[in-house]
């Protein structure tokens, strides 16, 4: 089968499904403790097979949303060279009206992706290492989200990090040759603040609803080096089209301004943003990225212990650009592709298979894209 085909193949299959009913209990709506161990078993095109484990433990209340509280640990690493260790506390109801997220991580990658402005044919004259660097932070990161007047919200938080930065190649490597700011890695420390008007019926995993979103960050590090501000604006719409169908979409424009460090410029591509295309593909100062996909919800597993599996069809299209600039007619990074969704109570688990120009890829990974 052509992979052009693959998107119509999946697409008439959602159709087929979203014909039989889907009854899906929400965890939410039960009361008590549950968990979820999670074997991190999984594969990434851009960071290869990864292993592991993530142990979750709820506090049900039969009326928070997702959760009363949640506590999280993760151990996991890739055969490239990534590891991602966290531990999380999120409570939605810390008072009334109150949720707040606490997550302290460590992060390493051997391979992480330089392109320094080069075009896909430019690049293919270096090596791996030459277009590659290895980079180690821990990181802190809180997160408090103040209810004003339904539906409207007040998000601030902040982060704090140190990155320790080595190019892979001896000679030749992009990173050295071009010498970025933040090349040299360093302590960087952010503030943010945002205006919220949310919607949604579950920030984990939405089934309905709007989130519009107004934020500013502000950072400074590197010495008085790095000192620089993102102004972003992020709408996510998710709409029922059937009982167990959904159309959901998120369009985000990114500005920077001042002197930030390379590695806190705007990525495109992978994972999270356009699937198919190399982990931070392209890097800059300002960003416009639409994805689009269609959901079928789930068909039921294990309903007494909110077991689900779906199915989604998704495209990307975004541009990396300059600040002063506005987007340019034949530079946008293009992705399509299908995926399927696992859900055990408030735990996603979603793969998807995502092609960009002459690359695919396949990213096993948890929770949805947005």
């Amino acid at each position: 089968m052509k992979i052009g085909l693959f998107p119509l193949t999946i697409a008439a299959a959602v159709a087929v499904l979203s014909a039989f009913p889907c009854y899906a209990q929400k965890a939410h709506e039960t009361s008590g403790w549950g968990t979820t161990a999670i074997p991190l078993l999984n594969f990434s095109s851009d960071d290869g097979s990864g292993y592991g484990l993530r142990v979750n433990l709820f506090e049900y209340d039969g009326a928070s949303v997702p959760y009363r509280r949640k506590y999280s640990v993760q151990l996991f690493m890739t055969t490239k060279g990534k590891w991602v260790h966290r531990v999380l506390v999120d409570t939605p109801q810390l008072r009334p009206g109150q949720r707040l997220e606490a997550e302290l991580v460590y992060e390493k990658e051997d391979f992480a992706n330089y392109y320094g402005g080069l075009s896909d044919d430019d690049s293919d004259a270096y090596s791996r290492d030459q277009k590659t660097f290895r980079q180690a932070f821990p990181e802190l990161k809180v997160k408090w989200i103040r209810t004003l007047r339904v539906p409207w919200r007040l998000r601030l938080g902040g982060r704090l990090s140190h990155r320790d930065i080595t190019p892979n190649a001896l000679t030749g490597s992009i990173l050295a040759d071009l010498d970025p700011l933040g090349a040299g890695g360093g302590m960087f420390a952010q503030i943010n603040s945002s205006l919220r008007y949310d919607t949604r019926d579950d920030y984990n995993n939405s089934t309905s609803g709007v989130l519009e979103e107004l934020l500013v960050d502000f950072g400074l590090g590197g010495g008085g080096d790095y000192r620089g501000a993102t102004l972003s604006f992020d709408h996510r719409h998710f709409r029922p089209l059937t009982q167990t169908l959904l159309f959901a979409h998120r369009l985000n424009v990114d500005w920077t301004l001042g002197d930030l460090p390379f590695y806190e410029e705007l990525e495109l591509g992978g994972s999270g943003t356009v699937r198919g295309a190399p982990s931070a593909r392209d890097r800059g100062e300002a960003r416009i990225l639409l994805n689009g996909e269609l959901r079928w919800r789930g068909l039921p597993l294990w309903r007494r212990r909110h077991m689900y599996l779906g199915v989604a069809v998704f495209g990307d299209i975004g541009q990396i650009f300059e600040r002063g600039e506005l987007p340019h007619g034949g530079e946008w990074r293009r992705g399509v592709g299908m995926g399927l969704r696992y859900l055990w109570q408030s735990t996603i688990v979603r793969a998807d298979y995502g092609s960009s120009g002459d690359r695919t890829a396949i990213y096993i990974t948890f929770s949805q894209v947005f």
